[in-house]
């Protein structure tokens, strides 16, 4: 139960003017106030509605407030709202079992104005601190079981990459691993070629039904992205892909439409002919192990899972698609490595096919039987004449 600004405050007092007077007083700090008239009707409002302080009188009838002090403190749900005995009874026997039952501070009648304010002040800001601490662990607890889980679907994911043989269908596998695994609605995969162009080669959009590339053998009719800029050779930053390949680091955008440094327009146009709207954007560079990037992956339009709304692309998950990324490199990699191997082998042999055919060729015409019959092909040429 979260903190509510100003500070919510319930005084629970079986004498109205005892309410009124501390309704007053604590009005006049700026706070919201309830009031319950018995130790009942404070234990039902405190499970209907948060409140971050409550006021206690000890002695009402139907339940005490040592009674009420009991309940909360065997509550997992209210144990934590500080409570602030307000009670005429001054002996110290009240005050250390008010104490030993939970409640955070203890105060006298008659009131003190001065003095329920330091103390409300200091027990809201107790309260806040603990809900902020609370609020911390469960998100570090979420984030950490969902890194568990995400850790589990990475691993298969990367012994599936490296033992695919198919080059076409080992892209495929790369973008649309990271699409389910960041839950996006579209991707780009681009590899870089050797004079730094970024060409396309695989395109998914489950909107617009769009699959390109890969093992579709679909081709795509759109240009390469240039690293460089043609006419003065300067770095293309202007371009979020071309960006990401140049910087070698990855970038997170909540709304292509209200991003500044980058230009869209090209994704403006793609969106108003595919009746579409492209907005979060995640690019992820795909960095072999001496940091040289081969290739970008795009993920576009991050959805919730549960409604389908296009959200941005989560910090903890962007973490996750980057290691899957890396472990996509290294398959990818190993595959353009072996690919040149072969190419590499390839033109070797030719090669020495040419070589062993011309010492074939040269073997022949130089034997003395070649010979012989070269001389009779031109005696018999002279006879011709």
């Amino acid at each position: 139960m979260m903190a509510v600004e100003p500070g919510t405050v319930l005084v629970v007092d079986d004498h109205e003017m005892n309410r009124d007077l501390l309704t007053r007083y604590l009005k006049r700090e700026g706070r919201l106030v309830a009031t319950a008239e018995n130790g009942r009707q404070a234990l039902a409002m405190l499970i209907m509605r948060p409140f971050d302080v409550v006021l206690l009188d000890l002695m009402m009838p139907e339940m005490t407030g040592f009674e009420v002090l009991a309940r909360m403190r065997d509550d997992p749900d209210l144990r934590h709202i500080p409570v602030v005995v307000v009670s005429a009874l001054e002996d110290t026997e009240s005050i250390v079992r008010s104490i030993e039952l939970g409640a955070e501070d203890y105060l006298t009648k008659p009131i003190n104005p001065v003095l329920l304010k330091a103390r409300v002040g200091a027990s809201l800001d107790k309260k806040r601190l603990r809900d902020n601490e609370q609020a911390q662990f469960h998100q570090v607890s979420t984030e950490k079981e969902r890194a568990d889980e995400l850790l589990e679907l990475i691993i298969p994911l990367g012994v599936a990459l490296s033992a695919e043989k198919d080059f076409d269908r080992l892209l495929e596998m790369i973008l649309l691993d990271a699409k389910t695994l960041s839950n996006a609605d579209g991707g780009t995969l681009y590899l870089r070629t050797d004079d730094d162009q970024l060409r396309f080669e695989i395109m998914r959009n489950d909107t617009l039904g769009i699959a390109l590339g890969g093992a579709t053998r679909k081709k795509i009719a759109f240009a390469p992205l240039s690293m460089y800029q043609p006419d003065t050779g300067e770095p293309n930053h202007h371009n979020v892909a071309a960006h990401a390949a140049l910087t070698a680091e990855s970038v997170n955008i909540a709304d292509a439409y209200e991003v500044e440094g980058f230009d869209f327009s090209g994704a403006r146009a793609f969106d108003k002919a595919n009746n579409y709207r492209s907005k979060s954007f995640l690019t992820i560079p795909l960095k072999n192990h001496s940091g040289y990037v081969i290739g970008i992956l795009q993920l576009i339009n991050a959805k919730d899972r549960e409604d389908g709304r296009v959200i941005s692309f989560d910090k903890a998950l962007q973490k996750m698609v980057e290691s899957l990324s890396a472990l996509a490199t290294v398959a990818l990699e190993a595959y353009i490595r072996e690919r040149q191997l072969k190419q590499q082998i390839q033109e070797l042999k030719i090669v020495i096919d040419e070589t062993k055919k011309q010492s074939q060729v040269a073997e022949i015409t130089e034997s003395e039987y070649f010979q012989s019959l070269r001389e009779k092909v031109q005696v018999l040429r002279g006879k011709a004449r």
